[in-house]
């Protein structure tokens, strides 16, 4: 999961300090730890995938810390339902243009 970071579109960004690096690896393990829950039984790209991570040229996407990702094949909604009850209290989680929407604090 950790490659789809650093792909925007058809660009690739490489993080240019260490702490972007390590923000962007701490986020693709929860990612996985999330995908754990709702991808059980499922093939291995029957997963979460990234949609838009790190992308510097906006304040949003520029750290490492936030996501967008979809599910390879179940519904968006119910997989925000599912995931909501596994968020920590530095986590944010929502659902934003059919994309899941997540942010490490």
């Amino acid at each position: 999961m950790w490659k789809h970071a650093l792909l925007y579109g058809n660009e690739a960004f490489v993080p240019e300090t260490a702490a972007q690096e390590q923000h962007i690896i701490k986020t693709a393990q929860r990612l996985e730890e999330l995908n754990s829950w709702v991808s059980q039984g499922l093939e291995p790209w029957e997963c979460l995938q990234p949609v838009a991570w790190f992308y510097p040229l906006t304040d949003e996407l520029q750290e490492g810390i936030s996501v967008y990702f979809k599910h390879a094949v179940l519904e968006t909604e119910p997989v925000l339902l599912a995931l909501l009850e596994h968020i920590q209290e530095h986590e944010f989680l929502e659902l934003r243009c059919n994309h899941i929407f997540f942010k490490r604090c």
